[in-house]
């Protein structure tokens, strides 16, 4: 019987029939009873705190809706149910006194018919680590989120059992951190979890790490990433981990992962194939009766994934529609090609896109996935290292900045009937300096990297660290300002304070003196707004967002935020100065007031992180957009392609409905 098929015995039935024959039975008694039963050892010597439980429960939750939900139960793997055959190869692991075990029969095993993963993980005790190799296509994912569901469903009921969480490793690729360091930005990004609770997760080693995809981490970083793996097991010797790759990428390794344990899976067999088949029945008799000739199709058909496409491609059609040929390559191209053609013929989805348009941009949105080892693509996470042409990457650069200085400078134009033609031209041209300088500042110490901003922190802590540099940039841009405006004033351009300041100075002022005044007002002014709303902390959005662009909507809430409270600082700072300076009636002041605040907080949104976030996401989708890379309304498109199945919806984010599909898209012209 395989560990799927068993009966669920989960700690949390255990505890309730106990509870309820025999009422005194302790909470430890109960424990010790669930994790002989699991075989999973407790983690837990303290009772949770309902924080903790929370938190934990939510984790459980999440894991299960993205990954079993939303992957596995949607997986084409899951239509095909053949039971796959495992392997043992104890060979493929750095073990202790694996000196030993070269000349041991027990170091390539093939494991009893029925056997699952589940099993082989449990057999091998506490501080269990798995390494789980297999061809393309064969269920290597599909077998993880499989062991995945069993630990998800024991540990919802069990708070001593291990949380059971999945990541991806071709993220690791991008940055070569300690395992340690990319976890926790990882649960942070990926699972909402705080991150001084997921070092902690870590460090008390209560999580069971399940690691797909080494072999989708690029090629010259693939030794780190071994070395980075082995190196975390070695500090954290009783965290129980599983990690999926394909056999070839990782037997060219020289190094080898330090797990306790490792299955191939094994690919079908004839038999399987033929009794596959044979269920489907007419519909499949073409594809039978070819594949008694075509080797190339034989080899293909050893892989489920495969199957499982070739059974939609090719269904109904005869032997004679299909061709032959004895080169593997050519008969996988024509299989998939086959598949596309099969999936634009669905009658149950509307044709939205021309065919051709639909093809070029999952074209190209393949081989930039591939060009980035991303697995995952959300449209939020679009850089503008994506653009092909060093001409496209200038044009970005400018249109940005370009984009900041119009909506900053127009802003000012806009208020014309309130302020007149010569304060809006003046606060036009101040506008767009500021925005642009200040994008052009914020670009050279960030990098060219648009980093998506979810969540905004409001630190008491730093309010007063703030404050102090906000001053300093105040008393800059204050004094530049303030010269300014003093010499336009004094060109008799505009009208702002000369007299009033004489009036309550009693005595005449100067370019230089009133342009020294109006720079300590800028100065308050800037430095105030700075302090309580510049070094605001911004993090990253999650790539489990749950609307397609949803981090760019929060940015743009967040952008909003920002310039609201610094709008209603400008209309407070403007408001104490037209009726206490300047003597304007209260609702003439108000209205002074309103029109700058509306100004300062464009201006300031726009300038902050979030602000300069969506005009760059603005700006680098128009110049996809306009090359033809992809439509407009991208999430429109994505969705129809899920309904296609070349897709997969995951939350917020899409994943091609497997790795060989995408590697065939970026490889199409």
């Amino acid at each position: 019987m395989t560990g799927d098929n068993r009966v669920n015995i989960s700690g949390g039935n255990v505890q309730g029939f106990i509870q309820e024959n025999h009422g005194t039975v302790t909470q430890n008694f109960i424990y010790q009873v669930s994790e002989l039963i699991n075989g999973q050892a407790s983690v837990t010597e303290q009772p949770l705190t309902q924080g903790e439980y929370r938190q934990r429960r939510v984790l459980l939750s999440k894991v299960k809706e993205y990954w079993i939900e939303g992957v596995l139960e949607k997986s084409l793997h899951t239509k095909s149910m053949i039971e796959l055959g495992l392997e043992s190869r104890l060979d493929a692991v750095a073990r202790p006194f694996s000196d030993l075990e070269e000349l041991s029969e027990k170091s390539r095993q093939i494991l009893p018919t029925g056997t699952s993963a589940t099993e082989v993980f449990n057999q091998i005790g506490e501080g269990r680590t798995l390494l789980i190799l297999g061809e393309p296509g064969v269920g290597k994912t599909i077998t993880l989120l499989k062991l995945a569901q069993n630990l998800v469903a024991r540990a919802e009921d069990n708070v001593s059992c291990l949380i059971p969480i999945v990541f991806n490793l071709s993220s690791w690729g991008s940055k070569q951190q300690a395992i340690t360091d990319w976890l926790v930005q990882e649960l942070w990004l990926k699972y909402q979890v705080p991150k001084k609770v997921g070092k902690d997760w870590i460090e008390n080693q209560q999580l069971l790490l399940l690691l797909d995809g080494l072999d989708e981490v690029k090629a010259n970083r693939r030794e780190a990433c071994v070395e980075a793996i082995n190196q975390f097991t070695q500090k954290y010797g009783q965290t129980e981990m599983v990690v999926c790759s394909r056999i070839a990428d990782y037997q060219v390794l020289s190094s080898r992962l330090q797990l306790r344990g490792a299955i191939y899976i094994r690919s079908l067999t004839p038999d399987q194939v033929n009794q596959y088949l044979d269920v489907a029945g007419e519909q499949l008799k073409g594809v039978k009766n070819l594949l008694q000739e075509d080797a190339a199709l034989q080899a293909l058909t050893k892989s489920p994934l495969m199957l499982n496409i070739l059974t939609l491609a090719y269904y109904g059609k005869k032997a004679e529609d299909l061709g032959q040929t004895d080169s593997l390559e050519v008969r996988r191209q024509h299989l998939f090609n086959t598949y596309i053609e099969r999936m634009f013929k669905r009658k149950q989805v509307n044709q939205q896109y021309p065919k051709e348009q639909t093809i070029q941009w999952l074209s190209w949105l393949a081989q930039r996935m591939s060009q980035t080892s991303q697995s995952m693509f959300l449209i939020e996470q679009i850089q503008p290292t994506w653009l092909q042409t060093q001409s496209h990457r200038k044009t970005y650069c400018f249109g940005a900045f370009l984009i900041n200085v119009l909506i900053a400078s127009l802003m000012g134009l806009i208020n014309v009937p309130n302020i007149g033609w010569n304060y809006a031209l003046l606060t036009a041209l101040f506008g767009g300096l500021s925005v642009g300088t200040a994008y052009v500042l914020a670009t050279l110490n960030a990098g060219e990297e648009i980093k998506i901003t979810e969540k905004l922190e409001w630190s008491w802590d730093n309010i007063s660290k703030s404050l102090q540099k906000g001053f300093l940039i105040g008393l800059g841009l204050g004094l530049i300002i303030g010269m300014i405006t003093s010499f336009a004033e004094f060109s008799n351009y505009i009208v702002m304070y000369k007299d009033a300041m004489e009036r309550i100075l009693k005595l005449k002022v100067n370019v230089l003196s009133l342009g020294l005044i109006y720079g300590l007002c800028a100065t308050l002014l800037i430095g105030s707004i700075y302090g309580l709303t510049g070094d605001l902390k911004s993090f990253n959005i999650s790539t489990k967002s749950i609307r397609p662009n949803q981090g760019i909507w929060r940015s743009a809430t967040n952008a909003l935020k920002i310039g609201t409270i610094d709008g209603l600082i400008f209309v407070l700072f403007f408001l104490l100065l037209g009726v206490h300076l300047q003597r304007y009636p209260l609702i003439l002041a108000l209205r002074y007031s309103l029109c700058y605040g509306l100004i300062g907080g464009l201006l300031f949104g726009l300038a902050s992180s979030s602000g300069r976030v969506c005009v760059q996401h603005f700006t680098l989708r128009l110049i996809i957009h306009s090359n033809n890379y992809a439509p407009w309304n991208y999430a429109r498109f994505l969705d129809y392609a899920s309904k296609r199945i070349f897709l997969q919806k995951v939350g917020g984010g899409y994943i091609f409905v497997h790795r060989m599909l995408l590697e065939h898209f970026a490889q199409m012209k």
